[in-house]
């Protein structure tokens, strides 16, 4: 484990120096009482602070690894706290499809930069099954306090940004590192590729299946035999609404005019906190059964993902209303009634007319997907 010192998660005896730390960032404090109180009177922001700070250091005082930090903070206080005031209702299907004895790759579509990873962690530990590891970029990593949180949570770092000779040299790495945590029996996550979907077009980078294989191409030269090995499943996130969508929205319509989407200071940090925190409506997390079949190359493998991921997506009235509205008929209007289409369609109403379409063409683009067409078109 020497070798992966720049890109692993924490241990278990760094878990006190990450506790203190966390109980000692004012920035934690302030989200925490924002997010559990967003309209506290400013007379009140000290004594609240105070308060969350006290609970926090209680909770923490109580942890002793990593699994417990998991389990008790992120689970039991965070992710219980998210799903019952931002999500109306969450629910899983395919989990017959895993056994407990095996080890698996869980690659998934990327619609929000924190709660894919960490829902699909909150049902499969709810199931019996082990929390996998996750595979965080680091250009997410934006200060202390984001960087802790992320790899106290079993997140392991992919490296971006760099030199063609460092990049194959950190995918080298990085790929030594994921096969060594398939060697201990444990599952990882990683997302399809880089970056979320901000248009609702999930499509996996083959470079992914590429990078996997790479450490292992001398020793498994038969790339098909070695991909059966790794029991890739396919996972869907749907969200029935998107607390960002505004925000794809508006750097969709800002690329496809100017060519080009100057990030705002602490944006992602913004994204992170609406996707917590905003209503989402309905999410279904849906597991594939396990890729089997002989591929032949990396290509073969992404589709395969592709074609999982699409066809177990779970489609809400807002996608086939945006459908409906985007391509001006009424093919899908037995999916959805008139008040569904009016509460959906209600809060762009103020939107630019161009940058409403490019919106509801992302909630559009999930049957374009699953029905081969070109998405968009």
């Amino acid at each position: 484990m020497d070798s992966f010192e720049d890109i692993r998660p924490y241990r278990d005896d760094e878990l006190p120096a990450v506790m203190q730390r966390l109980v000692r960032n004012d920035l934690l404090i302030s989200t925490i009482r924002m997010i559990v109180w967003p309209k506290c009177p400013a007379f009140l922001i000290g004594p609240v602070n105070y308060v969350v700070k006290w609970v926090l250091k209680r909770k923490l005082r109580r942890i002793r690894s990593v699994h417990e930090f998991q389990l008790k903070i992120v689970g039991e206080l965070l992710l219980k706290w998210v799903i019952s005031h931002s999500i109306d209702h969450l629910s899983s299907s395919g989990l017959e499809n895993l056994q407990p004895d095996r080890s698996y790759i869980f690659i998934s579509n990327h619609r929000d930069i924190v709660l894919d990873s960490a829902l699909l962690n909150y049902i499969l530990n709810d199931a019996g099954h082990k929390v996998p590891y996750i595979a965080f970029g680091d250009n997410l990593l934006v200060n202390e306090l984001v960087s802790d949180l992320i790899r106290v949570n079993k997140a392991f770092i992919v490296r971006r940004d760099l030199s063609p000779r460092e990049q194959l040299k950190a995918l080298k790495h990085l790929s030594a590192y994921i096969n060594h945590i398939r060697s201990e029996g444990s599952h990882f996550w990683i997302a399809q590729r880089e970056g979320r979907a901000k248009d609702g077009i999930d499509t996996t980078n083959p470079a992914i299946i590429k990078m996997i294989y790479l450490s292992e191409r001398k020793t498994q030269p038969d790339f098909g035999t070695f991909i059966q090995s790794c029991n890739i499943v396919p996972v869907a996130v749907s969200y029935e609404k998107d607390p960002c969508d505004r925000l794809k929205g508006w750097e969709l319509y800002r690329k496809g005019k100017s060519g080009q989407h100057k990030k705002r200071k602490h944006e992602d940090l913004i994204a992170m906190a609406a996707g917590i925190s905003g209503h989402k409506g309905r999410v279904h997390v849906a597991f594939g059964k396990p890729l089997d079949q002989a591929f032949e190359n990396e290509k073969e493998v992404a589709q395969a993902v592709d074609e999982a991921i699409h066809n177990q997506y779970r489609l809400w009235p807002c996608n086939y209303i945006a459908h409906d509205v985007v391509y001006n008929e009424s093919t899908y209007s037995n999916e959805y009634n008139s008040d569904e289409k009016a509460q959906f369609l209600a809060p762009y109403d103020n939107l630019k007319l161009e940058v409403r379409r490019v919106v509801l063409q992302c909630f559009a683009n999930p049957i374009n997907s699953r029905n081969g067409c070109c998405p968009g078109d």
